[in-house]
């Protein structure tokens, strides 16, 4: 080949190889062990169909990818992160609206755009070991009120301070028909009255609640829906209950990580990967065994998030441990914590 020939090759091959683009789609996300096993898979069945690779990073917990998130220059094309990460991601700048179908109404949405893809989608609920409620005489279903009623002399429910169950139990009384200001007010009586019922035991964290789940200590436990194959392989004979408002009606407040793209991230490859994601879940049964639900399979009705929701979880914590020493309810302090919490756009 002649040299001018050469130089027109090389000019030519120059200008095609960076309009090829990057044949990769890194990812950044951090799931539990047993969660994090099942992801890899749907990882690996996913290459298969894919006309790029996608190169996952997993961080060794949610504050570890948050922290990353939040500050790294060199940020991944797309992130599996949380609701409370992804406000401040948009607050930011960090990610950037995405083209997603109506999946969930009002998700992930600020300013009329769509921030995020769902993905994954734990409920909040109470675990019951049936054999026990049984011998005690207890219901395995009930509406979430009725818990203020439990007929027994045995410690049967483990509680601990949760702004996360405080909002969710929010929820079940918005289901009902109350603003959710007042709904708020109406949660805060009711987990203080709970607390202070003679057959509750309140731990420091929901994993010393869930060791006592394990030994059989207890036999009711308030959690997501994903602490279920924590538990279950221990061999304890576990139901999941959701929510239930007091017209017997499910109520599903949504937990679970969510798919962001972010600012430098590969828009084409982004979309291409989520299609196909949302595709392969659809037919997915293996990730509701392992207490999520993919979102693509979630129904409107009473299925409520605190995406949209501006609570303040640590005055809401501070009141909660509040509870613990009061012989009465100051509910000052509840309407106060319940008067900050703002529906957002």
């Amino acid at each position: 080949m002649g040299s001018l020939k050469r130089l027109a090759f090389f000019a030519i091959l120059g200008v095609l190889i960076p309009s090829c683009g990057r044949q990769e789609l890194n990812l950044w996300y951090y799931f539990g062990e047993i969660h994090d096993y099942h992801f890899r898979n749907l990882l690996n069945h996913l290459w298969r169909d894919l006309p790029f690779s996608v190169v996952p990073k997993a961080f060794s917990s949610i504050k570890e990818l948050e922290d990353s998130l939040l500050q790294s220059e060199d940020l991944p094309d797309v992130a599996i992160t949380y609701p409370s990460t992804i406000k401040e991601l948009y607050k930011r700048g960090r990610i950037v609206p995405v083209d997603t179908p109506h999946v969930l109404k009002g998700y992930c949405e600020f300013q009329g755009k769509k921030y995020c893809w769902p993905l994954f989608k734990s409920f909040v609920g109470f675990y019951i070991n049936v054999p026990l409620a049984l011998s005690l005489g207890l219901d395995t279903t009930f509406p979430l009120t009725s818990l203020l009623d439990l007929k027994t002399d045995y410690v049967v429910l483990g509680m601990y301070v949760s702004s996360t169950l405080w909002t969710a139990f929010t929820f079940v009384f918005v289901s009902e028909g109350m603003d959710v200001k007042d709904a708020c007010v109406e949660a805060g009586k009711f987990y203080y009255e709970l607390l202070h019922r003679p057959y509750v035991r309140v731990y420091s964290s929901p994993y010393r609640a869930q060791e006592d789940m394990i030994l059989e200590r207890i036999v009711l436990l308030p959690g997501t829906s994903a602490y279920a194959p924590y538990i279950e392989r221990e061999g304890i004979a576990l139901k999941f209950l959701p929510l239930l408002n007091r017209r017997g009606e499910k109520v599903l407040f949504l937990s679970g990580p969510d798919v962001v793209l972010t600012k430098n991230g590969d828009r084409m490859k982004a979309n291409t990967f989520i299609r196909k994601l949302y595709a392969t879940l659809k037919d997915d049964t293996l990730w509701e065994r392992f207490g999520y639900v993919p979102a693509v399979k979630l129904k409107e009705r009473n299925v409520f998030h605190d995406m949209n929701l501006d609570v303040p979880r640590s005055q809401m914590r501070r009141v909660i441990r509040s509870f613990l020493k009061a012989d009465s309810l100051n509910l000052r302090d509840v309407e106060e914590v319940c008067s900050k919490v703002k529906v957002l756009d």
